[in-house]
């Protein structure tokens, strides 16, 4: 795998990038990052909650952020890597900048290389569609935060200290699989009115991974199996 830096146009942008890794690590101690580059455009994914088999009721939830890089040469990069591992290159990063600062040097290159190892995560797999996505409506941020908070207060409460990871696993199935909000919509080939269901498990992948913040509300958006939740800070998307 080569060292090449993927570099973005805005310098800022990098802590966006290790915050959304930060915070998939801190929901799930075995995250990968998906980092795929089309043309000059990283598009980072992760998966706060997926499947980890047939079988296996757990809502696939993937979190979705984009950033340009400031060429194209990284194009058609398609790897799977640890989450703590890229952490360890922002903070190789951040520990040089301090250097560089201290030693009054020239402003180095911000970018990060790419982990040397690639790890297996059976949901990187799995590529939702490009399109055509349908517009249904949209949800408070309000609301999807409250389910969230709901959930993961019923999954605390739910798993005394000394249940087994089995039971765990059970409860988080239950409560992140259930729906949890609808919107309600007309498609334009019918005046009969339709609901899609959201799934808890999106509101939680929303609010862990730090997307709710700054937005009123969510576009709610499907493609087949696939309902998505769009938002200024990166987009969910659910099947």
């Amino acid at each position: 795998m080569s060292d090449d830096l993927l570099i973005p146009v805005d310098p800022t942008a990098l802590q966006d990038w290790k915050t959304l890794i930060a915070r998939a690590a801190h929901a799930d101690e075995d995250a990968a990052v998906r980092m795929a580059v089309a043309n000059d455009v990283l598009v980072l994914t992760v998966a706060p909650l997926h499947p980890h088999g047939l079988g296996d009721s757990m809502p696939l939830v993937l979190g979705m952020r984009m950033l340009r890089l400031r060429s194209p040469a990284m194009d058609g990069l398609d790897v799977v890597v640890d989450a703590r591992a890229l952490l360890d290159r922002f903070a190789r990063l951040e520990a040089a900048g301090d250097r560089d600062e201290a030693s009054a040097a020239d402003q180095p290159v911000l970018g990060i290389p790419i982990p040397p190892a690639e790890v297996r995560a059976p949901w990187a797999g799995i590529s939702p569609p490009r399109g055509p996505w349908e517009p249904l409506g949209t949800v408070s941020v309000g609301s999807l935060t409250g389910v969230a908070e709901a959930g993961i207060e019923e999954v605390a409460q739910g798993t005394p200290e000394k249940a087994g990871s089995l039971a765990v696993d059970s409860l988080r199935k239950q409560v992140w699989s259930r729906t949890a909000l609808e919107v309600g919509y007309t498609p334009e080939s019918s005046d009969v009115e339709h609901s899609q269901p959201i799934p808890a498990g999106a509101a939680f992948g929303a609010f862990v991974l730090g997307f709710l913040a700054g937005a009123d509300v969510a576009h709610v958006l499907r493609s087949g199996v696939w309902t998505r939740l769009s938002m200024p800070g990166g987009h969910v998307l659910v099947r």
